[in-house]
């Protein structure tokens, strides 16, 4: 491959990868839409998502991140060059373009909920969330929804920020920010899910979110489950090929990658136990939709003392898991105009930037007073959000696996993956091809057909 079009950077320690990675997976798929998914189909969804990540999503992050540190470029110019070696068609160059795309639509309605929370720590800190009960939190968000001008407003701005924080490279923006993120963001959330679980009714969250019966088991709860951990660990959006390119050769990429998956579970379990149980106790549905976490975290905040400032601080962390989350979703097309067409970091963060902050307004209309429902009965951010976690994100990561598996000589990976043990190799690539890619492509066409 031509030395220009290699990428630049070296993520500067493994736990600086692990961080990295990890941020652009942990953010608000794991505590906005995780509880809220999980509040609408019961424990099963639990079950059917934990399974998921271990026997999808783990096998094809590994795929992914091993294809990126073999070639060390981003997603579409790797196959290209495997193509111009004839190592593989030219045709599978459309699924770094399905991935790509995939990632920007999913950042339309992303950057909104982003919004939000900036909103709320802004209202943290001008104490609107101080001494608050069930009721005066939901005012509190239904009148947020009914003011899209200042939700398009949160919503620019972030987007900004996303900007301007992809414009860098991304080993030098991203290592910055998630030496401390991390941390304390999965500090903060024990102390919220064992103070929630202390006042709040444990009993009866726990009991939602472990018992669960045959008749809750179906194809579309599946698909959700599977959806949303690939969602959730940034699988079929190119980031994780992306990161992979900047990774050491010293680094065991199994491993690595298992600690990210741990990580990923564990934010989203505490996130579910410091909301369930308020919500249970002041008998609030689980099941009421996006707006589930900006409704009980709020009160959480209220009754503790200095919850002012830990709301800030919560809503402030959040802000940065859901930048460095955004940033992995553009991360794909920026480094492809970057190295294809020497276009600027940033000025290629803008032109993408402008087009994802158009669509967000109409999606910031949908949760305002414009909810036409478009297509099937969804409105716009209903839509994509179905449209990228059931469909376009399957079908990326099940491509992208498929090309690692099948189509790559094996010989280009085998080195990436041993680093003590060629055992690990094997078992990883057995378990990609004949578990993993047949699992996902079995429960994405029962879904597809039973929904």
């Amino acid at each position: 491959m031509p030395e220009s079009r290699c990428l630049q950077g070296i993520w500067s320690s493994p736990w600086i990868f692990i961080f990295a990675a990890a941020g652009s997976a942990v953010g608000l798929g794991n505590i906005w839409k995780f509880p809220y998914i999980l509040g609408e189909n019961g424990a099963a969804f639990l079950l059917i998502y934990c399974i998921c990540l271990l026997v999808v999503g783990l096998p094809m992050m590994v795929a992914e991140v091993a294809l990126g540190r073999t070639v060390r470029s981003n997603p579409v110019d790797t196959v290209n060059d495997l193509s111009e070696r004839h190592l593989i068609h030219r045709g599978w160059v459309a699924v770094p373009f399905i991935a790509g795309t995939t990632g920007l639509l999913i950042l339309t309605f992303y950057s909104v909920i982003a919004g939000w929370t900036l909103a709320y720590a802004q209202r943290a800190a001008t104490g609107a969330m101080s001494h608050i009960d069930m009721a005066q939190s939901q005012a509190l968000f239904d009148d947020f929804l009914n003011s899209p001008v200042e939700m398009i407003l949160w919503h620019t701005l972030f987007i900004g920020l996303v900007v301007l924080s992809v414009g860098q490279a991304v080993t030098r923006g991203l290592s910055k920010l998630v030496r401390i993120l991390l941390p304390a963001l999965v500090v903060t959330l024990i102390g919220l899910a064992m103070y929630s679980l202390w006042i709040g009714d444990a009993g009866q969250s726990l009991r939602f979110m472990v018992r669960w019966d045959w008749s809750e088991l179906n194809f579309g709860v599946a698909l959700s489950a599977i959806g949303h951990a690939l969602f959730s660990l940034g699988i079929g959006l190119g980031a994780m090929f992306s990161y992979g390119a900047y990774m050491s050769k010293r680094m065991s990429i199994a491993k690595a990658c298992s600690i990210v998956v741990g990580l990923d579970v564990l934010v989203s379990i505490l996130a579910a136990l410091a909301i369930f149980p308020l919500t249970f106790k002041f008998g609030l549905d689980v099941a009421s939709g996006p707006g589930l976490p900006f409704i009980s975290l709020p009160l959480i905040f209220s009754l503790l003392p200095g919850g002012q400032l830990l709301g800030l601080a919560f809503f402030a962390l959040l802000v940065v898991a859901a930048l460095t989350s955004a940033i992995a979703m553009m991360e794909l097309f920026v480094a492809w105009l970057h190295e294809r067409f020497y276009i600027g970091r940033l000025k290629a963060a803008f032109l993408l930037g402008v087009g994802v902050w158009a669509v967000g307004i109409l999606v910031v209309l949908s949760f305002a007073d414009w909810d036409a429902k478009l297509v099937f009965g969804y409105n716009l951010f209903e839509l994509i959000d179905k449209l990228t976690s059931l469909v376009l994100l399957p079908v990326a990561a099940i491509s992208l696996s498929i090309l690692v598996a099948w189509v790559v000589p094996e010989k280009m990976l085998i080195n990436e993956m041993i680093v003590k043990n060629a055992k690990h190799f094997r078992w990883w690539y057995t378990t990609l091809k004949y578990v993993s890619i047949p699992v996902a492509i079995f429960i994405t066409l029962a879904g597809w057909i039973g929904v």
